[in-house]
């Protein structure tokens, strides 16, 4: 079930699997609508398929762009849809856990950062398809 979606920016694109997660609008408008300055160092924190670092990549001019994902299966897809669009030297993924990243990253890593949780009640919503990682 995987497919490769054209982002209709810069010619990007992004692999997604609808039996995890597909991004929707409120990742684009949090990538549109964040305010940027003169960031340096961006983090996406809970990536999921890396939409947001790499709708990013477009808009700014920010030497690195790191994605944090606990799923494994999601980073992979990060880490794929990146070299698919031949971003390896400017976004990176790292497969761990919000709850550490002062443990995965050294403190002030970063001058941007940027979360899209899910916005549901408890029990409620769309269910991926994996727990994996979770």
């Amino acid at each position: 079930g995987e497919r490769i979606d054209d982002l209709q920016r810069g010619g990007l694109r992004i692999i997604q699997d609808p039996s995890l997660f597909c991004f929707g609008m409120d990742a684009v408008l949090l990538s549109a609508y964040v305010r940027i300055k003169k960031a340096r160092r961006g983090l996406d924190m809970g990536t999921g398929n890396g939409i947001i670092p790499l709708l990013l990549s477009d808009r700014t001019d920010c030497a690195s762009l790191t994605g944090l994902e606990i799923q494994p299966e999601s980073a992979g897809l990060a880490v794929r849809s990146i070299a698919l669009n031949g971003l390896q030297d400017r976004v990176h993924i790292v497969q761990g856990d919000i709850r550490e990243a002062d443990r995965i990253f050294a403190p002030a890593s970063f001058d941007l950062i940027t979360c899209n949780p899910p916005y549901r009640a408890v029990g409620s919503g769309r269910i991926t398809g994996t727990t994996s990682g979770l």
